[in-house]
């Protein structure tokens, strides 16, 4: 039977007692989602575990666990995260202990535990592919961006990036950690024997039966110390999701980007960190171009969303068809508007601004902090200052902020460290709210991102700035100084209008006053 308590426990805080681990196996405990948390005394008459869980009202669970450990079994919730560190730690612990063992006792507590006859090659192969299928499908339910496995010597870490933020998935045996690697390495067109060196490939994904979704899985395996680590980016792959009017742009930032998008040629950049939805925005932008009336085309890595009447390029540097063969190879094509997914060298970036001079409109991404250090970015890869300001239109920046949940979020006091840094004023009034967490978004306060932007465009002060050579500080003066809103003031707004909290302001796009 269920306890009736409903209050958190976090089990990595608490002291279990070995024994209470000692009752179930680290798999039994992976498998549903529990971690043993308390055993009651050997004196009274019922022998009960007590045990954390997601679900502590789940009957099933209750009747399976208590068939495979023997005893009464109550449940007490917890997060899922929790839960996996929890397992992650007191199961470690055991097994070092046991390590430290005489050998003849450690193979008889082994077989006692584990209680399977050695596992076989082909046994193993098998467990591999069902752990990475699980794996994955997993990440999808929880809307993971970037998987993360990652060997250490005690156990090998399985971490998703759900909303910009890491957590803790699972851990294995690192002795299962190379058949894991080899099995995506597989999936993903990789020389399994190569153990020395990088690694990039891709793969797709098909999720669902009825309703398929299709997701194209960008794979990087580096080499560390302990073993190879995996990262697996998931893109869902179709027809975009996003439009225009979903950008979440305020008003002003929507008038001036419109009047970049709408200029018959220059060039405008999406700057921002990996993961910035950079792109989304540029396919936003591209969404609201005349596609029928003149000719747009463009060259990406990968080409993460197909449009009507658009003419999309997939790099392939292996065979040389990079960013710079390709925007070559359009400008043969009698383009009028022109998307470079990323501009990563100089020959990239001076097509581009060439593209700009000659009359064509030039959408492109550049990794960089904020708008203010986009041209510097770009005077330091080589472009002539004059060039710039007289191809670039104006320069976009973004970043990803994390949305309160709906469901849970409540009126939040501001504290005064809080008002401290963002500078708000101690007779503001507003309503700002937190999440408190709930079962619908896996009790962190927070539900899906809204993205937060600047948008500078490119105004006689900024270009004489950037002929000068001015620094990115300089540049965020002359931005202040003409009431040009910044990642952090749109962030705020978003804040007072309830989508987030001031805590995930200060995470994301905090800066310190120019």
């Amino acid at each position: 039977m269920a306890s009736g308590t409903t209050e958190m426990v976090r089990p990595q805080d608490m002291q279990v007692p070995p024994e209470a681990i000692a009752l179930m196996t680290r798999e039994v405990a992976l498998r549903y989602c529990v971690c043993p948390i308390a055993i009651s005394d050997p004196r009274d008459s019922v022998r009960s575990l007590t045990l954390a869980s997601i679900d502590p009202t789940n009957l099933f669970l209750i009747d399976e666990v208590q068939r495979i450990v023997g005893r009464k079994v109550m449940l007490v919730p917890a997060t899922e995260q929790d839960i996996m560190l929890g397992i992650a730690i007191y199961y470690l612990e055991a097994a070092k202990k046991a390590a430290q063992q005489p050998a003849e006792v450690s193979e008889e507590v082994s077989s006692i535990a584990i209680g399977e006859e050695p596992i076989t090659v082909a046994e193993q192969h098998l467990g591999s592919i069902k752990m990475v299928d699980g794996i994955l499908q997993r990440a999808v339910n929880e809307r993971t961006t970037d998987i993360h496995i990652e060997p250490h010597e005690e156990a090998t870490f399985v971490r998703f990036r759900i909303d910009g933020v890491m957590y803790d998935h699972q851990t294995f045996d690192p002795a299962l950690h190379s058949t894991i690697i080899s099995r995506i390495k597989i999936l993903a067109g990789l020389d399994i024997a190569q153990n020395r060196l990088p690694q990039d490939g891709r793969f797709e994904l098909t999720v669902g039966t009825k309703n398929k979704r299709l997701y194209d899985i960008r794979t990087s395996i580096i080499p560390l110390l302990t073993g190879q680590k995996a990262v697996l980016r998931l893109l869902p792959k179709g027809h975009m999701s996003v439009s225009f009017n979903q950008l979440g742009l305020s008003s002003k930032n929507r008038e001036t980007l419109m009047g970049l998008i709408n200029k018959p040629y220059g060039m405008m950049l999406a700057t921002g960190p990996t993961g910035s939805g950079k792109t989304s925005t540029m396919y936003a932008c591209l969404s609201m171009v005349d596609c029928i009336g003149k000719n747009v085309i463009t060259v990406e890595d990968p080409v993460e969303f197909q449009f009507q009447r658009v003419g999309q390029m997939q790099v392939h540097p292996k065979i040389g068809l990079d960013f710079a063969a390709g925007l070559r190879a359009i400008l043969r094509q009698d383009p009028d508007i022109i998307m470079v997914g990323e501009i990563r060298d100089l020959e990239t970036l001076s097509m581009a601004v060439q593209s700009s001079l000659t009359g064509h409109l030039v959408f492109s991404t550049l990794h960089c902090n904020d708008a203010a250090a986009g041209a510097a970015r770009m005077i330091n890869m080589g472009a002539e200052p004059f060039l710039v300001t007289s191809a670039v239109s104006g320069i976009l920046s973004q970043r990803l902020v994390r949305k309160l949940c709906e469901k849970c979020k409540v009126q939040a006091s501001v504290s005064r460290q809080i008002r401290r840094q963002l500078n708000l004023p101690t007779d503001d009034d507003t309503i700002y709210y937190h999440g408190m967490g709930c079962q619908h978004c896996r009790n962190t306060g927070y539900y899906g991102r809204v993205s937060v932007f600047e948008v500078l465009p490119m105004f006689e002060e900024i270009q004489q700035a950037i002929i000068r050579k001015a620094t990115s500080t300089e540049i965020r003066h002359i931005m202040l100084a003409n009431n040009v809103a910044s990642l952090r003031d749109d962030a705020l707004d978003k804040a007072r209008a309830g989508l987030t909290s001031l805590e995930e302001v200060i995470r994301s796009v905090y800066v310190d006053d120019v």
